[in-house]
């Protein structure tokens, strides 16, 4: 790396003094944490069952209403799969690291534990959310092709993009509420 250069993802927290601790799991992170295993376990098992019994040509994409819009290999059914590994694992090893996360406010020795249980459970909040809809996409695929459904619903992408950005926005709240730290 060039010496001197800022590369965003690569910068060094600004914070040299920053508490390097693991928090403590909560029964909620212990569930959160089964609730994405089994359902990357359970993807992977669909993946295996379905794969064998899909047609040459599948839904490959989704338009904003949920219909098929570009179709084709069935090889195609195993990137979702692949995804949800990859996100697996990557938001498994980042959650190992919170004393590197961007927080919205300074981390000190006194809000250090705290802040790294929020950021840390709105991952794995966040990986189960994003496993199951890879899970959700493989599924509707697969009946899309059976001629069981027209596609993943109007419903998709609102539903979605509040399950990810609701938490978020809930996050911030909590995160930079003072009186808490």
């Amino acid at each position: 790396m060039i010496r001197g250069a800022n590369f965003g993802f690569f910068r060094r927290t600004k914070e040299p003094d920053r508490p390097v601790i693991r928090p403590e799991l909560a029964p909620v992170d212990w569930l959160l944490e089964a609730l994405a295993l089994i359902g990357l376990v359970t993807t992977m098992g669909y993946v295996i069952y379905v794969y064998p019994k899909l047609p040459s040509t599948i839904p490959t994409h989704f338009n904003a209403s949920g219909m098929a819009d570009d179709f084709g290999s069935k090889t195609s059914f195993l990137f979702p799969l692949g995804m949800a590994l990859f996100i697996y694992i990557l938001l498994t090893l980042i959650s190992l690291v919170p004393h590197t996360f961007n927080f919205p406010g300074k981390i000190t020795p006194q809000n250090a534990a705290r802040q790294y249980t929020l950021a840390t459970r709105l991952v794995r909040y966040l990986k189960t959310v994003i496993i199951l809809l890879f899970f959700y996409i493989s599924y509707s695929t697969a009946r899309i092709v059976a001629h069981e459904t027209g596609g993943l619903g109007l419903w998709f992408l609102p539903v979605f993009l509040g399950l990810v950005m609701i938490p978020i926005i809930i996050y911030m709240v909590i995160a930079l509420n003072k009186k808490q730290t």
